[in-house]
């Protein structure tokens, strides 16, 4: 078949693929792959509430190279013709509080002691948040006592069927997905009979009786092997969910390897799942390892606050190509963490990669952690004695999500901010150049160094508060934390970021008080540092400043009419009670919810200057609503200090009332009737309006939404029941 009609065969399949879901399979083992973008003309997938689509609605696909045609000369032919936005040839990436696990001391020991995992378990083991870690890998064994406890789940396809039940491109990933290559090599070595994307993640790196490589394996045990269950070794993080992607093979020639097209794949993919951290402990060499689609996967995972850690890859002492692979080379996304390899010592190893684009380092050689169950060893553990930055990466993952456990709300580049300024400066290589970017990880600092957050609506006397009101912080006399809010509508919103004292002396330690004050005025939240394993990031706190209380002396406003008003004075008849009153005024009137009649209730009232036969109010008691016609502008009155725990019984019906508790929510003071009222009124003296309270109704619609002490209000009840002032 002459050339041109092939490849004119090709592109017509491909563009017939559209937005198909299908993988594109190959009767038999290609030898080379292209990696080519679609131009939809305009009609590509966009972005749905700032998450970017799958890679593959993105228009990005892999092709097989024809026979007839070498790499290159496949992609330039197809670079001629309409309808292709990039097309490049795909290239391989290479896997480059003190436990009481009883391999701990011995195995572990000297690298965890080196990054200060024990102190960071002080504060956190990870158990707080659950963590998502993709481990895109050879895979993993999911049978291995020390994580199948560790999984991450996939409840949505997880029943087995043969069917992508919700249709992510991945057939029945429970617990992950396998995006490997049909080549002849791993037809041969690796028995796969398929390039389709399933749930099959099984590692099959290492042979039974000869070695224990268990690539992918030994990778997810450094990040999330089970701790402190007595058995075993521990990961750096105790509780994590490790997403297992595989998307190297068995490396049925030597190193497990993949395209970087599948790890594209694998990083979309796990972005889409739900990953917070995406650990690749892998590097693709070279300038052609930087193609449009990794860009792409990366970039959305950036977009979307997701941290990829990349082993800077390794090299031999006779190479000549010691720069980063490929995603770690990467310094334009600020969510690639770059990671070196240190020795036991903190000196550079002479394996790990190096340049400007490393980040961070931590130990690479001797590091213990799981291996395949089904090798025929006696025990499935076992320490990489050739050491990789492999090894080295996810040491950082763990170390990362003992951060995001501890505090989940924190952006991206916060973590990463604090997890470098952490760091412990690295003493020079012999070659002078950049190996460990900030210096080797400090699990204990960076944990101590999170700090705590606080976000919500922004209130004063139960009102949201006006744009721009400052926020502040303190522990003790320090201020640790200030910001200023923001709106949305009439919503007054805020985040504040509480400093730790290990980013800031005399700030947040577990047990603090953390003191906030809103506009001036210190709200009543009580909120103290949590310790360990009790996360720090509190989302919908809404502060709420209040006014302080009456003093000594209680002034009610009248507006020389009716004003309605506290009785504060003992108890006594009204004439006695009101003698001291201090305002001229003719009548009291008192409502009696009990008497019934057409409105609910009767007034009961008492005329200054009438005879006794025309009153039917015969006592006023203390913390009783009158009604009152004063003629002056207010009254003073002795406070009573009210003690808490008085209740009063409200009937059916409109119910006027002192209230004499500490100042407090509708919900909160009337808790005790909660779905029982109906409405909550005030008469405000100084207007003569009135003004309201209806339960459920949006904050901002309401008039008022507290009850504050020797305050009147009125509530309107659709059954009787109780308020208990506290």
């Amino acid at each position: 078949m002459p050339r041109l009609v092939v490849l004119l065969l090709f592109a017509v399949a491909i563009a017939a693929a559209g937005g198909s879901r299908l993988p594109i399979l190959a009767a038999e083992p290609a030898l080379d792959y292209l990696i080519v973008q679609l131009d939809s003309g305009g009609a590509r997938a966009q972005s749905v509430d700032g998450i970017a689509p799958s890679l593959e609605d993105q228009g990005f696909r892999r092709i097989p190279v024809p026979p007839g045609y070498t790499a290159d000369e496949y992609a330039a032919e197809l670079r001629s013709l309409p309808g292709f936005i990039s097309v490049v040839p795909d290239v391989r990436a290479y896997a480059a509080a003190l436990p009481d696990d009883p391999l701990f001391p011995v195995n572990q020991a000297a690298y965890l002691g080196l990054i200060k995992a024990p102190g960071a378990w002080d504060l956190s083991t990870g158990a707080a948040h659950e963590v998502i870690v993709a481990v895109l890998d050879s895979g993993m064994d999911t049978r291995h006592p020390e994580l199948n406890s560790r999984l991450w789940e996939n409840i949505r396809d997880a029943s087995r069927d043969g069917i992508d039940d919700d249709n992510n491109g991945c057939v029945d990933d429970l617990n992950g997905c396998r995006f490997v290559d049909l080549t002849s090599s791993n037809r041969d070595g690796c028995g796969y009979s398929s390039s389709a994307a399933t749930g099959n993640i099984l590692d099959d790196h290492g042979r039974a009786g000869s070695d224990q490589n268990s690539h992918g394996t030994l990778v997810a045990g450094i990040i999330g092997a089970a701790g402190n269950n007595g058995a075993g070794l521990t990961g750096v993080s105790w509780d994590v969910r490790l997403m297992p992607v595989k998307v190297l093979d068995c490396g049925p020639t030597g190193s497990p390897s993949g395209s970087v097209y599948n790890v594209a794949q694998g990083i979309d993919y796990a972005r889409r799942m739900g990953a917070r951290i995406i650990n690749l402990s892998l590097a693709a060499n070279g300038a052609t390892a930087d193609t449009p689609v990794l860009r792409k996967a990366v970039a959305d995972a950036e977009a979307q606050g997701v941290i990829i850690v990349a082993a800077a890859g390794n090299h031999t002492p006779s190479s000549s190509d010691v720069g980063p692979g490929y995603p770690a080379a990467y310094t334009q996304f600020s969510n690639v963490v770059a990671v070196g390899a240190s020795d036991l010592n903190g000196d550079w190893a002479t394996f790990s990669n190096y340049g400007p684009a490393l980040d961070i380092a931590a130990p690479g050689v001797s590091i213990a952690s799981t291996t395949r169950t089904d090798l025929g060893f006696a025990s499935p553990y076992g320490a990489d004695t050739r050491g990789g930055t492999s090894f080295s990466t996810p040491l950082v993952a763990g170390v990362i999500a003992l951060g995001i456990a501890r505090n989940p709300n924190l952006p991206m580049n916060d973590y990463l901010d604090l997890l470098f300024a952490s760091a412990a400066p690295a003493r020079p290589a012999v070659h002078g150049q950049n190996w460990a970017g900030a210096g080797i990880v400090d699990a204990a600092k960076f944990v101590a160094r999170i700090p705590l957050t606080l976000s919500g609506s922004a209130l004063r006397d139960f009102k949201d508060v006006p744009f721009g009101t400052e926020i502040r912080a303190f522990v003790g006399a320090q201020e640790c934390g200030r910001t200023t809010t923001t709106a949305v509508g009439p919503v007054s919103l805020y985040t504040l970021r509480v400093k730790s004292a290990g980013e800031q002396i005399d700030c947040g330690v577990p047990g603090s008080r953390v003191r906030v004050i809103v506009g001036g005025f210190e709200t009543t939240n009580e909120i103290t540092w949590p310790g360990r394993d009790l996360p720090i990031g509190f989302l919908d706190e809404d502060l709420t400043a209040v006014s302080p209380p009456p003093g000594p002396v209680v002034v009610q406003v009248l507006n020389g009419g009716w004003s309605n008003i506290a009785q504060l004075e003992t108890t006594g008849p009204p004439g006695a009670v009101l003698a001291s009153f201090g305002s001229p005024w003719t009548t009291v009137l008192r409502w009696d919810p009990s008497a019934g009649g057409l409105l609910g209730g009767v007034y009961r009232r008492y005329l200054k200057d009438a005879p006794g036969y025309v009153n039917d109010l015969d006592s006023l008691g203390r913390y009783e609503a009158i009604w009152i016609d004063g003629a002056r502008a207010n009254v003073a009155t002795p406070n009573p200090n009210p003690v808490a725990g008085r209740s009063v019984a409200l009937l059916a019906g409109w119910n006027n009332i002192v209230y004499t508790g500490s100042a407090r929510s509708v919900a909160d003071a009337l808790v005790d009737s909660a779905g029982k009222y109906a409405r909550v009124m005030q008469f405000d003296n100084a207007t003569g309006t009135w003004t309201s309270h209806v339960p459920g109704m949006p904050r901002y619609l309401n008039d008022f939404n507290g009850l504050f002490q020797l305050q009147v209000y009125w509530i309107y009840m659709n059954e009787p029941g109780v308020i208990v002032m506290r």
